[in-house]
């Protein structure tokens, strides 16, 4: 099973029992592979559930993406932009996704974010890094709740951040 033949893609895994869903970073042209484990050949085949590769919207300005799906099976993408950290959800077979939900403005054009899934919390969360504020955020979102509902950012680690060169 070839996946790409590119060498340019960066990829973020996601197993889900039998199942490895593959976000294959490449800006604008980035594509979600789902596998499946075949034990009776002892090799990976397209999921049944979906046998196509999928493009994912992202902006052209992002520099990274990153997946997580939560304890009710939607799966969630974080990237950034210029100025934003946004996510996007999708449910199985994970072929349509939403419109962009922001979730940090006024970010540098380099900083990043990162998708979680709090299992035993049910909820997902949003880690991202911040050079305005010299800070890091993060946020959450309670599995199964509106997609556009999220915590207040919880400035994580803030009572240890000296003001300093870089900041923290």
């Amino acid at each position: 099973l070839t996946i790409s033949s590119s060498t340019n893609h960066r990829a973020d895994c996601k197993v889900v029992g039998n199942l490895v869903h593959i976000l294959l970073y490449r800006d604008i042209k980035t594509d979600l592979v789902s596998i499946e484990y075949d034990p009776a050949n002892s090799t990976y085949k397209l999921w049944s559930g979906r046998r196509s590769t999928v493009r994912v919207p992202l902006d052209a300005t992002s520099e990274t993406a990153t997946i997580d799906i939560d304890t009710q099976g939607r799966m969630w993408m974080a990237s950034d932009n210029d100025s934003s950290i946004i996510v996007r959800w999708s449910d199985s077979p994970y072929s349509i996704w939403s419109a962009p939900v922001t979730v940090a403005y006024k970010v540098a054009p380099d900083d990043i974010g990162a998708v979680v899934a709090l299992p035993g919390m049910n909820k997902i969360g949003v880690l991202w890094s911040n050079q305005v504020t010299k800070r890091f955020g993060f946020k959450m979102h309670i599995d199964g709740t509106d997609p556009n509902t999220w915590t207040t950012d919880e400035l994580p680690a803030s009572q240890s951040a000296l003001n300093v060169g870089n900041g923290f």
